[in-house]
């Protein structure tokens, strides 16, 4: 699954050079102004439609491609209005989603941390006192675990909106019910899958820290970001297609 959603990822960045390069001088453009008041909330919003609405259109054409490659290549415009606003619904679906799903994530992990007793080993931390390295290592193991849970599910839930969702409310209520879906549990027992899911969890986390490399050069990093969202995104997609189709 892994490789696949790697050559896919790869095949969309290079086969739509237009819209991909109309998308990455948007985003460097909108971040130069998005330290100017007033505008900065705007201009996230905006970054984020931009990124998934590419995602979106992208995932769409490799589910109605059947994963055939030619076929997949052969469905990719070069008319950026067709790229960033033919699956306008659903793109706008998949943001609300994420927010609301997001939201939930926070106020479990808050949860979460507080009866695993971790604000009790960082405040000390914090504050120059005594660590319980015991305690650390145990509550760097329960970040990693929801980190690792987060990655892996989002991209998966996103997958099955863009195979079985239609439209704004269709979507959307796809994308939140894959929680409790039959893909859901799918993941649980295909070795295919954990070991596809594990190396892309790896790799997005490196990307995740190369955004360090470009703390001089902040103009670098939406697009740094862009590139890990629709790696991460296309997995899902490709997971996706594959489990259900087993």
């Amino acid at each position: 699954m892994w490789r696949e959603a790697l050559r896919v990822w790869k095949l969309s960045l290079l086969r739509n050079p237009i819209p991909v390069g109309f998308l990455f001088l948007l985003i460097a453009f909108l971040s130069l102004l998005t330290p100017l008041p007033g505008i900065g909330f705007l201009n996230t919003l905006l970054n984020t439609y931009l990124i998934f609405s590419y995602v979106v259109y992208v995932s769409k054409a490799y589910i109605a491609s059947g994963g055939d490659s030619k076929a997949f290549l052969s469905s990719l415009g070069w008319n950026p209005t067709k790229v960033f606003f033919r699956f306008f619904r659903e793109t706008l679906a998949i943001i609300t989603g994420q927010l609301i799903l997001t939201l939930g994530a926070g106020a479990l992990s808050l949860l979460v941390f507080s009866l695993g007793g971790v604000w009790s080993v960082l405040k000390p931390l914090l504050e120059g006192g005594e660590v319980s390295w015991l305690g650390l290592v145990l509550s760097l193991i329960l970040s990693l675990f929801l980190y690792f849970s987060v990655v892996s599910s989002f991209p998966i839930f996103f997958g099955r909106a863009m195979q079985r969702g239609r439209g704004f409310w269709g979507t959307l209520k796809t994308f939140l019910s894959s929680i409790y879906a039959e893909v859901s549990w799918r993941t649980l027992l295909n070795w295919d899958y954990i070991k596809s899911s594990f190396i892309m969890s790896v790799i997005t986390l490196l990307l995740l820290l190369a955004h360090l490399l470009f703390i001089l050069l902040p103009l670098f990093i939406p697009l740094l970001s862009f590139l890990t969202i629709h790696l991460i995104y296309t997995f899902g997609t490709v997971a996706v297609f594959r489990l259900l189709r087993s």
